[in-house]
């Protein structure tokens, strides 16, 4: 396979690592107050368009990964992982469902439903953060388990997998995310960029 054909999702990561912590510093008032959570959640704007973004941009830049590694190091064992991590973005993506039922709802049905709406958005996104973290860490552990045959770059990307690990399954910690994901990005920027020839083996 020719370098260029991983020349879009090298460009992806780079623009979701800008993305990443431009929107999440943006929305880091509305994480911490309910009020501002519930007014987002009754509109729909350009945030909503960001937040679907992310997970469906992280999910192209994860599956090419997994693409990536099948065919240059025939490393098949965090498939399965990367799969879970799609399904979990598209659960995080479907939450956009109560800003469009909330949108469409009358001002009597808002206000009785305001904490169950607000109850499923917090769950869904703090149990997301929390199953990112268990995948994250396990997909750092086996790919570190095969250190010996992987890039400098791959290696670099476990150790900061499980530390995004580490973090998510925290959740109080998932904050640092905003700062570690993006070097993350870039890391597997690089790898999708470079050469084949370029990219070697210690």
């Amino acid at each position: 396979m020719q370098n260029n054909d991983y020349l879009f999702p090298g460009v992806a990561a780079i623009f979701l690592a800008m993305l990443v912590p431009l929107y999440w510093l943006g929305m880091a008032t509305s994480v911490t107050d309910s009020d501002i959570l519930w007014q987002d959640m009754m509109s729909l704007g350009l945030s909503d368009i960001v937040f679907a973004a992310i997970p469906l941009l992280s999910s192209y830049v994860y599956l090419k990964l997994k693409t990536i590694l099948n065919e240059r190091w025939n490393i098949s064992q965090i498939d399965l992982l990367i799969f879970i991590m799609v399904a979990i973005n598209i659960l995080w993506v479907s939450t956009l469902l109560l800003d469009v039922t909330s949108a469409l709802s009358s001002e009597s049905t808002l206000a009785q439903n305001r904490e169950t709406f607000l109850s499923i958005g917090t769950s869904v996104g703090v149990g997301g953060l929390f199953l990112f973290g268990v995948v994250d860490l396990l997909i750092g552990i086996f790919l570190l388990a095969n250190a010996t045959e992987l890039p400098s770059l791959l290696k670099a990307f476990a150790v900061l997998s499980i530390t995004q690990g580490v973090l998510g399954i925290t959740v109080i910690l998932a904050a640092l995310l905003i700062f570690i994901f993006p070097v993350t990005l870039i890391i597997l920027a690089l790898l999708f960029l470079r050469k084949p020839e370029s990219i070697e083996i210690v």
